[in-house]
């Protein structure tokens, strides 16, 4: 168990299916999951787990091929090898009444995950995630992940200047930035060319297997829509300018809309005390709600 005087979070690790996970573990309580998008790692969510460890058990893995949690050479980087991880992951843990909370690409492949142990499942956050499926306006995003963001020419630069681990580190949290040392430890843990590559080759798979993406929809609207759900979103997010949240108000009716005002897309860095707030408060609301029902 190694400690991360930096951020003051601990980091564990556990063997699934014979490879090493590495996750953080903050709290006691009921139990949350975070699942993190690209390009970040679980310690994108350090302010959150800081606020949320007060009341809950946090738990934030680092995906297979990120931070440290290698990725196992028949680990091939689909979007359902990820959903697949999740799910052992929760299992393997024996976690119950759980809440699951997905962040930028993690929707693409979280809510699949949740839908296939949606007995355990508590609540689902869902926080400036791409609605699912990426259609009408949002066919737009799948061409940017696919022609843009993993284009030939931004692999050479990410992989070169660790660019968008940079950019997330420093230029998202404008409104609260980390410190210097802060900073290095949110971009240091990209510091090899195959995971600069893997946070690409996971945008371009959002942006490519759209019967995944579809499959997705569906299990989540069949097997989750009966579970209560906080859709959390930057106030100029353009993914909630292109409907994503209108998306996930259809998907799961038994909602709550939490807007964080003047944030973007990723409210969980400079915002992520108010994030914990809200998402404790709502989680709270819904347990006293199912007590008194």
């Amino acid at each position: 168990m190694t400690a991360l005087d930096t951020l003051g979070l601990t980091i564990r690790t556990l063997s699934l299916d014979g490879h090493e996970v590495a996750f953080v573990d903050e709290g006691a309580g009921p139990p949350i999951l975070l699942l993190h998008g690209a390009p970040l790692t679980a310690l994108g969510f350090v302010r959150v787990i800081r606020e949320l460890a007060k009341h809950h058990r946090v738990l934030a893995p680092d995906l297979p091929g990120f931070g440290r949690t290698p990725a196992p050479p028949d680990f091939a980087g689909r979007l359902d090898d990820y959903a697949d991880f999740v799910v052992r992951f929760v299992r393997a843990l024996e976690l119950e009444r759980l809440v699951v909370f997905v962040n930028d690409a993690s929707g693409s492949f979280g809510l699949a995950a949740a839908a296939r142990v949606a007995d355990r499942i508590a609540g689902i956050v869902v926080a400036d995630t791409v609605q699912i499926p990426m259609t009408g306006v949002a066919w737009w995003v799948r061409q940017l992940l696919v022609h843009v963001v993993a284009s030939r020419p931004m692999r050479a630069i990410n992989r070169r200047f660790n660019l968008l681990p940079w950019m997330v580190a420093t230029v998202a949290p404008w409104l609260r930035p980390f410190s210097r040392a802060e900073r290095h430890v949110l971009t240091a843990v990209f510091d090899t060319p195959d995971k600069r590559d893997r946070v690409l080759d996971l945008f371009e798979q959002m942006g490519r297997d759209t019967a995944f993406i579809a499959r997705t929809a569906e299990a989540a609207r069949r097997h989750l829509a009966d579970h209560p759900a906080l859709l959390l979103y930057g106030a100029f997010d353009p993914m909630r300018w292109i409907g994503a949240v209108g998306r996930y108000r259809r998907m799961f009716p038994r909602h709550v809309v939490r807007i964080v005002a003047r944030e973007e897309h990723f409210p969980i860095l400079a915002s992520g005390t108010e994030v914990g707030r809200l998402v404790h408060a709502w989680a709270a609301a819904e347990v006293a709600r199912e007590r008194a029902a």
